[in-house]
């Protein structure tokens, strides 16, 4: 096998394992958000270290990804997988375009998720800090323009 060949397969591969990567992240994010809501620290302490696992993994896979792009000459990111899948035989480009696909939808998912967890979060920590600022109603009640 070739080396482009081999640098192929090692890019399905990783794409095959981030596919499964965000699955598993996308289901910790979904708990993430129901324990941030109960505020069950102990829940969220476990799932923290999950969580950053498959972030890391993630990551790593995303440097292999584009070292083996760099390696192939072909531009990283989207626009550069979709121009070495057109150079691929027709039944493999409509197989990897539909895994790349589904990859760049499970990651949006995974981000909007994560973008809602932060909002829980950010909800969370004002209304902290207006019952911290209860003592001092003037820095709550009358805000200074």
């Amino acid at each position: 096998m070739s080396n482009a060949a081999q640098s192929v397969k090692m890019l399905v591969q990783g794409m095959v394992e981030d596919r499964k990567t965000y699955s598993e992240l996308r289901a910790l994010l979904v708990d993430q958000r129901q324990w941030l809501i109960a505020r069950d620290a102990a829940k969220l302490e476990t799932l923290n270290p999950q969580m950053m696992a498959l972030y890391a993994q993630l990551s790593q896979n995303s440097q292999q990804r584009y070292q083996l792009l760099t390696q192939l000459g072909i531009p990283a990111g989207s626009p550069g997988l979709r121009t070495l899948f057109s150079r691929l035989p027709a039944p493999h480009q409509n197989q990897l375009t539909a895994l790349w696909e589904s990859l760049e939808q499970i990651a949006a998912e995974c981000k909007a998720l994560n973008d809602r967890n932060i909002t829980v979060l950010s909800m969370q920590q004002e209304i902290l800090q207006n019952l911290l600022n209860i003592s001092e109603p003037e820095n709550w009640l009358y805000a200074q323009g």
